[in-house]
């Protein structure tokens, strides 16, 4: 099984695609390569699956290979003389796995010229002129994505299983690399084309489920973006590193690799592979993996970056989602722990001879074979037979590290590093003196002291405060069947019921009830948020999902678990922005100028600020949540009759059909700008309209102090009128400190309420917590709602 291993990841080059072996023994026995050339039938993967017609094929091949190579079976004469090949290159060439679909004139349907020849004859042209594959795509041309959108730049070639090209994040021009993906329409039905579309960006993607931000040479995609229309895929990396020569380049261009080299690859890689093996991470789709195999370790994932006389190590294409784009013929490959580890060890043989293929014979080279060794270090050759497990095995790449790391430096003038002992992070340049160090340590130790003291002070820190990573991680749920109520349209309920706001056709209350089989929760619809905590006081309901109140039963218990809000909106509009009420209002409204809105005594915009301001009049706009018309009667109009009033308009809206769902009323309050020359305002919860940019949501100001703006930007200035809404999304988001320190007068709390009555189930208890773990407050970001702590922004 080694040997085999090893052949693949000679012929790394050529990719890996797997075929069922009753196929290729089919496929073999009518393919007939010439003896030089016949030790590819070993490489099952890389012959393309024929399963009616091979005629086809056999004359593409032949076409691709010198007809040196073949000698003419049929008739003797016809042999052509045989003539000494030129030394082969030292990584064999890519064979497409798209070819036995595409009748590419070039055999590569990735990296063929005729692709992007097709968009020079017709700049329009989605499919290639010669063969039908997918163009690449044009300069200019646009991505959208969850985070941002990007333009493409220059298309830099292939990249693995896709097209890699240069581009930028608009409109700040911020470097982006975008490797692009194909699913062929001649390669993928329709329902495999879906399928993996929404796999992908479910999978596409890694961050620790603790919250952390680490540094593990891992390159991970910044946007995953499935196209709606094209079929396409994109994996969105910020900054250049993606374009960083590979392994298999640096070979070509510069040899073999020194011994001391090798080791810094080994350690570099091994110490990326332990993070990747052991920690704990969150999928975008929300799922915990405790875990990962690479699955695609070879010196075309990994990338060299160079820094004077250090280099570090990168590694790429994670096989979670490059495999989901192999052909649906490929055999299914479930990545190990132990394969990684193998897969680096013949990385390392191959660094060290400088070549995969043996120059004279044309054979992939074996570290069976004691001849295809250089000259090395007993120790290191020891430890890289370990790796390919030709000796005995490492347990985990952790040990595998620690034992490189006892093994003798042996130094060589021609390594790249700086001298000294292999670092786990980058080689130190310089060194300070011992004193310094010590002057240095006693500094952080006085700094430690200080903050233990003031850190663990009586009163200062408290059991909730404390962050739990993971939904496995909460103990003694209860099990059985249980009630919980809120009011229906609710914050906390939405998110929890309705579908698609994380993952499409996913319902949050049932990505958390699915690690808890033995826990059946019910929902009980609440009339109003009072009706709910009594249902909870009386024991009708084991718990509720409600917003925080003033004054809660003192038998009961809340607990925090995100932060919503009101946000007061008008048009935004790109086409008149000029005119726009934004740029009249200078982004932001006041408490009077509302309450005065609200309750009919403004109808034209011009009654607030005269002849500065359009001559629009106003037309109100309430939302359908009840939870949403109580909290802007509570905070802003907070009198009776203004209140009365408020109402009172609301019915006359009602009747004349203006109070509609939220996305509605969006659309509406653009409309009516644009069309009819209409100043709409309305009002809804933050977490249903971020995101969009048909309306812009104004700052509060209340009395003399300062207007306080919900989102800011990345740059950490809050969004302006001058803000592109449309362009700029993924480049602002909520202001976490506004929520935390509720100085946005429309914040408001989530919470969980349940009994105090330690004779109850102690159900609603656990299920915050399981909604405060890391694991699902990145999941209510994602659906819309403000998290508990800032590192999750």
């Amino acid at each position: 099984m080694v040997k085999d291993t090893g052949k693949k990841i000679a012929e790394e080059a050529l990719q890996r695609e797997a075929i069922p072996q009753q196929v290729a023994s089919k496929l073999r026995s009518q393919i007939r390569l010439p003896a030089k050339l016949r030790w590819l039938e070993r490489f099952s993967w890389i012959i393309p699956v024929i399963q009616e017609n091979t005629a086809p094929l056999v004359e593409g091949i032949k076409a691709k290979i010198p007809q040196r190579f073949w000698k003419k079976q049929q008739d003797p004469a016809l042999a052509e003389p045989e003539i000494s090949p030129p030394s082969p290159p030292i990584f064999p060439r890519f064979i497409d796995p798209f070819l036995r679909k595409y009748n590419c004139s070039s055999g590569n349907t990735l990296t063929c010229e005729w692709t992007q020849r097709t968009l020079e004859q017709n700049p329009t042209a989605k499919q290639c002129l010669k063969c039908s594959f997918p163009t690449i795509l044009p300069s200019t041309s646009e991505v959208r994505g969850y985070r941002g959108k990007y333009r493409v730049d220059k298309w830099l070639g292939q990249c693995g299983l896709g097209r890699l090209y240069q581009g930028v994040q608009v409109p700040d021009q911020k470097p982006v690399v975008i490797k692009e993906y194909l699913l062929p329409p001649a390669a993928f039905n329709a329902e495999e084309i879906r399928v993996r579309k929404q796999a992908f960006e479910s999978m596409a993607g890694l961050s620790l489920a603790d919250g952390r931000i680490q540094d593990i040479r891992l390159i991970l995609p910044g946007d995953a973006i499935a196209d709606p229309v094209e079929p396409r895929c994109y994996v969105v990396t910020n900054g250049a590193l993606n374009t960083s020569p590979t392994l298999s380049t640096y070979l070509s261009q510069n040899g073999a690799m020194t011994e001391t080299e090798v080791r810094r690859v080994l350690n570099q890689v091994l110490q990326s592979l332990h993070f990747l093996h052991s920690q704990k991470f969150i999928l975008p789709g929300g799922q915990l993996q405790v875990g990962i195999a690479h699955g695609n370790i070879g010196l075309n994932n990994l990338l060299i970056i160079t820094d004077n006389k250090e280099f570090f190590i990168y590694i790429n294409d994670l096989a979670l989602w490059e495999n989901l784009f192999n052909l649906p013929t490929s055999k299914t490959v479930v990545p190990r722990f132990s394969q990684d580890l193998v897969d680096l060890g013949y990385v390392a043989f191959y660094l060290l001879a400088g070549k995969t293929i043996d120059s004279v014979d044309l054979l992939p080279l074996e570290p069976e074979n004691n001849n295809h060794w250089p000259p090395i270090d007993p120790q290191l050759k020891s430890f890289i037979l370990r790796l390919l497990e030709l000796d005995i095995p490492f347990k985990n790449a952790e040990e595998a590290r620690q034992i490189l790391l006892q093994i003798p430096l042996v130094q060589t003038k021609e390594s790249l590093l700086i001298t000294g002992e292999i670092e786990d992070n980058k080689t130190k340049l310089y060194r300070p003196s011992k004193i310094i160090l010590g002057i240095m340590g006693l500094l952080i130790f006085g700094a430690v002291i200080w903050f233990l003291i003031h850190r663990l002070s009586p009163g200062e820190i408290s059991p909730e405060e404390t962050e739990t990573c993971c939904l496995n991680e909460i103990s003694a749920v209860p099990v059985g069947k249980y009630n919980y109520t809120g009011e229906s349209g609710g914050s906390g309920i939405y998110v929890l019921r309705e579908p698609n706001l994380i993952l499409k056709n996913k319902i949050l209350e049932k990505i958390i009830q699915n690690h808890y089989p033995k826990l059946q929760l019910n929902y009980q619809p609440g009339t109003s948020l009072e009706t709910a905590i009594e249902n909870v006081s009386s024991g009708k309901s084991d718990f509720a999902i409600t917003r925080q109140v003033n004054e809660i039963n003192p038998l009961l218990r809340e607990k925090e678990f995100a932060y919503d809000s009101l946000v007061i909106f008008v048009a935004f509009s790109y086409s008149k922005r000029d005119k726009s009420l934004p740029n009249a209002l200078q982004g932001e409204i006041t408490f009077q100028q509302l309450r005065d809105l609200y309750t009919g005594k403004i109808r034209n915009w011009r009654e607030i600020g005269g002849a500065n301001f359009p001559d629009l009049p106003v037309k109100l706009y309430f939302p359908s949540e009840k939870e949403s018309l109580r909290i802007f009667e509570e905070r802003v109009l907070k009198e009776p009759s203004a209140i009365a009033q408020f109402r009172r308009l609301q019915q006359s809206q009602l009747i004349a059909n203006s109070t509609l769902i939220t996305s509605r009323i969006l659309q509406k309050v653009l409309q009516d700008f644009e069309e009819d020359n209409i100043g709409s305002i309305g009002f809804a919860k933050l977490s249903k309209v971020f995101g969009q940019c048909s309306v812009y949501p104004l700052a509060l100001r209340e009395d003399n102090q300062p207007a306080i703006q919900p989102l800011i930007q990345d740059n950490g200035n809050p969004i302006d009128p001058s803000t592109d809404l449309c362009n700029d999304k993924g480049n602002y988001r909520p202001n976490f400190k506004v929520f935390k320190t509720g100085s946005y007068p429309l914040e408001y709390s989530i919470v969980v309420v349940y009994p105090g009555d330690n004779s109850r189930s102690s159900i609603g208890n656990k299920f915050a917590d399981m909604l405060r773990t890391n694991e699902v407050q990145l999941l209510l970001e994602k659906a819309g709602l403000v998290p508990l702590q800032s590192n999750k922004l």
